[in-house]
């Protein structure tokens, strides 16, 4: 990480003013649709409303990368094909946060919604920027901020006119949807997009980061058709506790798929349920359970767990708990310090057996090529 790309302002709105001028050429007064204007000039966007045409499509679809499939057809392949479909068909607004993003083809698809008159937002990590085809972004009036702090902006998420959500362990590169082990979910939720939204306005239009975001969100329960959802941010809302208090309370059995683990208060947890007799079983990607790190994959281990490394040449990057075979956990949290405390993040918790099956026939696949 470089740090010299990082710095604080202690006005965060002239921040605001020169990133958008100096990024994206952008001013006041330019060209635009009336939305875009309503954007530029500080005033929130409306929620979209909703589209004339249906959308049958089902309200949460899950998408797992699987780098022993290569190609057109691959997985990995697919999930960008049907984030690009969403783009393409996306009516008001697109707003990305995404700590790293070099997909020539999402933003090529971002470009176009652009120039048919949509407001695009992206936020990214700062070491992130220099990788984006900013000119192309620039001469579209997409608008583009980086984070400049020292700690990650580590999300990745997409919101689409409002309603539909896209969130998950993928980045948009070429590398996490081909060679890494990934997940991203679709989710069909104004309420939920709208929470989203929060947190994001927050980062695009108060500039407020990591560590300066510290008040606690203030709607973290819905309800998708039926189907519990919680949502949580980092690092305002602790979410190191509710993990905690998830492994607590299973009764049968604890699945965890992690890239990067150090958080000592989970793995308490995780050998108090192997001594309770729940069937505890976790895939490490190898190359961040080093001891020395201060990984506890080697203390999982020690203490009778069933963790593995991965088998795979690419990064275990899931970040993903299944508890009891019906409620799963992911995001873009590693389980981390640095996640809890510092970096942006974020997490949901559902309950619905359809989709924890789903991650759970994806952490058996993994879990059968680990070592």
């Amino acid at each position: 990480m470089t740090s010299g790309k990082r710095f604080s302002f202690a006005n965060p709105l002239l921040v605001l003013a020169a990133v958008l001028v100096t990024i994206t050429g952008c001013v006041p007064g330019s060209t635009m649709t009336p939305e875009r204007q309503k954007w530029d000039s500080g005033v929130p966007l409306p929620i979209p409303t909703p589209s004339s045409t249906p959308d049958n499509s089902p309200v949460i679809t899950a998408y797992f990368t699987d780098p022993a499939i290569k190609g057109k057809k691959s997985p990995g392949q697919a999930v960008i094909a049907a984030l690009i479909q969403d783009i393409d068909a996306a009516q008001e607004s697109i707003d990305v946060a995404m700590y790293n993003f070099t997909l020539d083809d999402v933003s090529q698809a971002l470009i176009h919604s652009s120039n048919r008159g949509l407001a695009v937002r992206v936020v990214v990590d700062s070491d992130a920027l220099d990788k984006l085809d900013l000119p192309r972004l620039k001469k579209a009036g997409v608008y583009v901020m980086g984070d400049r702090r020292e700690s990650l902006m580590h999300n990745k998420f997409v919101v689409i006119d409002g309603r539909i959500l896209w969130t998950g362990s993928l980045n948009l590169s070429a590398s996490g949807a081909e060679n890494d082990e990934n997940v991203m979910v679709r989710l069909k939720s104004r309420e939920l997009a709208a929470n989203y939204l929060v947190k994001y306005n927050q980062m695009f239009n108060e500039d407020k980061f990591g560590m300066d975001s510290r008040s606690k969100t203030a709607q973290t329960t819905f309800d998708l058709d039926g189907v519990p959802v919680e949502n949580y941010f980092s690092p305002e809302d602790k979410i190191d506790t509710r993990l905690v208090s998830l492994v607590g309370s299973a009764k049968k059995s604890v699945h965890i798929l992690a890239y990067s683990f150090t958080l000592d208060r989970l793995a308490d947890a995780l050998i108090e349920a192997q001594k309770k007799g729940i069937d505890v079983r976790g895939v490490f990607d190898a190359e961040s359970a080093d001891e020395n790190q201060g990984a506890d994959y080697s203390r999982l281990q020690k203490d009778g767990l069933d963790v593995r490394l991965d088998g795979e040449s690419g990064l275990m990057h899931t970040k993903a708990i299944i508890i009891d075979g019906d409620t799963v956990v992911f995001g873009s949290y590693n389980y981390t310090a640095s996640a809890e405390n510092r970096n942006d993040e974020n997490v949901l918790v559902i309950t619905d057996p359809t989709l924890a099956g789903e991650f759970e026939k994806n952490f058996e696949r993994i879990y059968s090529k680990a070592q």
